[in-house]
């Protein structure tokens, strides 16, 4: 005589319940790769920018112009003491000769 035997779920449903989740939940995510992989739903137009392009909009969203004159003449001031200044360090320390 043959064996035949018969699928009695009433026994086995312990380990049914947490195979069907799986199975459910692995349904979703295969329709979810399956919708990214076909439609652009997903997909940035927008590029990368290059780090040179990243710095000018920084320096220029930072930086911004001076209206104000008065300001502007201090500025322009400070900056050529500054180079005054850097002219007297160099020629104080003179520039560095190799010892022999």
């Amino acid at each position: 005589m043959i064996f035949i035997p018969v699928l009695d779920f009433t026994d086995n449903l312990p380990w049914l319940i947490p195979l069907i989740l799986v199975a459910f939940f692995g349904a979703i995510v295969f329709a979810i790769i399956m919708i990214k992989r076909h439609t652009n739903f997903f997909k940035d137009d927008e590029k990368p920018k290059s780090e040179a392009e990243v710095a000018e909009e920084e320096l220029e969203r930072v930086l911004q112009p001076v209206e104000d004159e008065s300001v502007a003449e201090s500025m322009s001031k400070f900056d050529q003491e500054e180079a005054m200044k850097d002219e007297r360090e160099e020629e104080v320390l003179g520039e560095d000769k190799p010892v022999e």
